[in-house]
């Protein structure tokens, strides 16, 4: 199936090896950096946010790597829009899974399309995506819940009845492309080690 007909189909696709091991790694080593410098490694959610005018050089280079950008137009169309770069960090004392969610609950507006890049191998284990398969055709009811782990916005178990998900596992440079309403969670980090995802 092409990958665009697969991404509307299933409102997500994995492109396998899209970044190098040593791109990863330099990634993963400045988002570091910069979360240490800003005293925003440790977290509760492990999720941090830069808007467009905040990113440094190498973030910069990596949102408009042409490999990258390529795969965004194929899906979407040949005038893409950049809006923000999230790091998630499961550390290996953060066990919790992600909930049900559908990242248009925190942005709403258009569609919007998500480049979720491993930035180390992603397993069952250390709490890779779970996914629901044509779920992006509906915007599901949000339900808000308070956390001390962030995701307040999620969705209630009932509201999935019924339908199947798909765990996602990613090796490092694996890049997840999911549209914003497709329903996705994760799985908790049992793995005793940190999992990094940008």
């Amino acid at each position: 199936m092409p990958p665009k007909t697969e991404y509307q189909d299933r409102g997500f696709i994995t492109v396998p090896g899209l970044f190098s091991p040593q791109e990863t790694a330099a990634i993963k080593a400045d988002a570091i950096r910069i979360l240490t410098r800003d005293g925003k490694l440790g977290v509760a959610s492990g999720v941090n946010v830069w808007m467009a005018d905040e990113l440094g050089d190498l973030m910069k280079r990596t949102v408009t790597e042409p490999r990258l950008t390529a795969v965004i137009r194929t899906l979407i169309g040949d005038q893409p829009e950049f809006l923000s770069v999230k790091t998630v960090f499961k550390s290996a004392d953060k066990r919790f899974a992600s909930p049900w969610h559908q990242d248009w609950f925190y942005w709403k507006g258009s569609a919007k399309l998500s480049a979720w890049i491993a930035l180390d191998d992603a397993t069952e284990a250390n709490g890779c995506l779970r996914l629901i398969p044509g779920s992006h055709r509906r915007v599901f009811a949000m339900a808000s819940v308070k956390s001390d782990t962030g995701f307040e916005q999620r969705i209630e178990s009932a509201e999935l009845e019924g339908l199947a998900d798909e765990t996602v596992p990613a090796a490092a440079g694996d890049v997840v492309f999911f549209h914003d309403l497709t329903v996705h969670a994760s799985h908790p980090n049992r793995s005793g080690e940190d999992r990094w995802s940008l």
